[in-house]
């Protein structure tokens, strides 16, 4: 009888309980699963949900410090799109309706195979219902030297 109940328990737990989805730009306001989502785009070279995320005068900053416009950004990712990008730590600063993300991200290039780590700033602007990004910032982490 024990074992027919377990039997009958694990078969009800699927349809109780489904499937997580992974969260979508429609189904989130959340700066940092959109900053996510704007990541796993850029993996999959999804060129037209990384052009929706962003906002039409958005200034990004590359780890070289060059200051670039939504469409050189799209060009510069599109040269060298990471393989990988880890993102770990985040904080996330509201401001009014809009968020400040920090946090550290590990970025491994489809040209290298050893990880680079930076120091990411990203700021989304409520716009509407919506988020949309406004700024980007990636600095190179080094560690200090004795």
């Amino acid at each position: 009888m024990l074992i027919a109940v377990g039997m009958l328990g694990s078969l009800t737990g699927c349809t109780v309980y489904p499937d997580k989805k992974p969260p979508t730009v429609a189904s989130t306001t959340s700066a940092e699963q959109l900053e996510r989502i704007y990541w796993s785009a850029v993996k999959k070279g999804d060129w037209q949900q990384v052009v929706a995320l962003q906002g039409p005068s958005v200034l990004f900053t590359n780890r070289a410090g060059n200051h670039l416009s939504g469409q050189e950004w799209v060009d510069f990712l599109k040269q060298d799109t990471p393989s990988e990008y880890m993102i770990g730590a985040v904080e996330v600063h509201p401001q009014g309706a809009d968020m400040v993300l920090s946090y550290f991200a590990s970025v491994t290039d489809k040209k290298s195979t050893s990880p680079v780590e930076l120091a990411v700033v990203s700021v989304w602007q409520q716009v509407g219902t919506s988020l949309i990004m406004v700024a980007h910032s990636e600095t190179p982490r080094v560690s200090a030297s004795k």
